[in-house]
């Protein structure tokens, strides 16, 4: 008995209150006054506090159950809002190197403008900077016009020459290859040389005269002797002259004024050659 009460004591429990509540309420409709009275009375005291406990619980559990969803819908909203912010960032981050791509190219074509001839813009797409060769690749070749020989420059001036070419694709040799050799003239003084790079990838400049007027910081121009490189195109900025005793020829190194390190776009300047010109070009690629 004890086992069975102890197990249904809820539905008796819920059982004994409906049956005193009608009991209560049958009493009062009778107005059997002192045991209705103090019956309701003992009843309300008892049923209070429990159903205000409830309602509270109530309460409670919706407020939680609410703050719970939304924290779902905040969570989901937080991702979504992350992912969108990743997105931006990568446009942002595309539209910024569009922006300088474009800057670059405007820069390359006032160059182009202003060169008197006919110009093909390039992209560089290898290099070889090894202490054996400097050479860089570009995207452009003779599809395009391309032919050996014809100057390759930069915003900031020459990057060299275009030693072998494809249908689709052409290597340029750098100022600082050290079989490079170009005609150069001291924009100030007007004293002419040959600039040919080095080793150390700078540009020594040879057979300056000893008593030549030439200072640390004087630009360097080609003097377009020869007829393979324009004449009046920025090579370099002279960081160091000297006069060695016994020597013939000053020693003067330059400093190129593109940064080969960070070449993107090049200008090729198509002013063909007469004939296959030698000095510094490899031959024809097949």
């Amino acid at each position: 008995m004890t086992r069975l009460l102890v197990r249904y004591r809820r539905p008796l429990i819920l059982s004994s209150t409906l049956l005193l509540s009608f009991v209560l309420m049958t009493l009062q409709v009778r107005s059997l006054s002192p045991l209705a009275d103090l019956t309701k009375r003992i009843l309300l005291t008892t049923i209070s506090p429990i159903l205000r406990i409830a309602e509270v619980s109530k309460a409670t559990t919706v407020s939680l159950w609410k703050e719970y969803i939304d924290l779902r819908r905040v969570r989901r909203d937080n991702q979504l809002l992350r992912e969108e912010v990743r997105q931006f960032r990568v446009q942002v981050g595309e539209l910024q190197e569009a922006a300088q791509e474009n800057s670059r190219l405007n820069h390359l074509l006032q160059m182009g403008s202003t060169s008197g001839t006919e110009t093909v813009a390039a992209k560089v797409i290898g290099k070889d900077v090894t202490n054996w060769f400097r050479t860089i690749l570009i995207d452009k070749g003779g599809k395009e016009g391309i032919q050996r020989h014809m100057a390759v420059v930069a915003p900031e001036g020459l990057v060299g020459r275009v030693m072998d070419v494809t249908a689709r694709a052409s290597r340029v040799q750098l100022i600082t290859d050290p079989e490079s050799s170009i005609g150069c003239l001291v924009q100030r003084s007007r004293v002419a040389g040959v600039a040919a790079g080095s080793q150390a990838g700078t540009v020594q400049i040879k057979y300056l005269p000893l008593m030549a007027d030439v200072v640390v910081g004087d630009r360097v121009i080609t003097s377009g002797m020869g007829g393979i490189i324009p004449k009046g195109i920025p090579l370099g900025k002279v960081i160091r002259s000297s006069r060695p005793n016994g020597a013939l020829f000053q020693e003067t190194e330059v400093q190129a004024l593109a940064d080969f390190s960070r070449l993107e776009e090049v200008m090729v300047l198509k002013r063909p050659p007469e004939g296959d010109l030698p000095s510094g070009g490899g031959k024809r690629l097949p």
